[in-house]
């Protein structure tokens, strides 16, 4: 039996079952609400995605931040692209980028992203608006690092689209939201849009992918 809910209801439902998890070597994701004892040199990012994706719990953000924690250097630039909750910005500006812009098409995740950057104090290092790859390439902008957690059906058109185009020569790139029958044809698609997959990241059927852009 299938019931409408609505979103009140559906936004207090799964606080419930929200707990905080550890991540990679020093990342601690947790609920608003409840309190959390982090070690000295924890990563700690407090969440309330409210209706937008990204609570930390789903493979596909967890193999995110891991890469994250893999990639990120002082100082870069990044683009979260689909943000969602703002999750994976923070957790980028957390770990030393300097610039990080948040996209989506959903105003709901823009809203959480910069609600989320607030309550998490990196507000200074986090942007975040309504757009789409088309706005990125329309706007010439490049970033040492690039974030798409999304759906394999949607990153191999953005593929085609030039999604490389948006990393600096020497950049690379996390993809995920992606299953393991997928991958080869992820990577093709990468391939042809100028990056080149170095690493996976697996956790059951989920695979995220670190790529890179070479140096001109």
């Amino acid at each position: 039996v299938y019931r409408a809910v609505d979103d009140e209801d559906w936004a207090e439902a799964w606080k419930a079952h929200y707990k905080p998890v550890r991540l990679g070597k020093r990342i601690l994701i947790h609920p608003r609400w409840i309190k959390v004892k982090p070690q000295p040199d924890d990563i700690v990012i407090a969440l309330d995605p409210g209706m937008a994706f990204g609570t930390g719990t789903h493979p596909t953000t967890q193999l995110c931040l891991i890469a994250l924690e893999n990639v990120v250097n002082h100082g870069i630039r990044v683009l979260d692209l689909g943000c969602g909750s703002g999750i994976l910005s923070i957790a980028a500006a957390k770990l030393g980028a300097n610039d990080v812009l948040g996209l989506d098409i959903d105003p709901l995740s823009v809203d959480a992203t910069l609600e989320n950057a607030r309550l998490n104090n990196v507000a200074d290092k986090i942007a975040s608006q309504t757009g789409s790859l088309e706005s990125v390439l329309a706007s010439a902008r490049r970033f040492d690092l690039i974030v798409v957690n999304i759906l394999a059906k949607v990153i191999i058109p953005m593929c085609e689209q030039g999604l490389g185009q948006t990393v600096r020569p020497g950049g690379k790139a996390i993809l995920s939201g992606l299953i393991n029958t997928q991958v080869e044809e992820v990577e093709a698609a990468l391939r042809q849009t100028g990056l080149v997959p170095y690493k996976r990241h697996q956790e059951g059927d989920w695979i995220a992918i670190e790529a890179s852009r070479p140096e001109e």
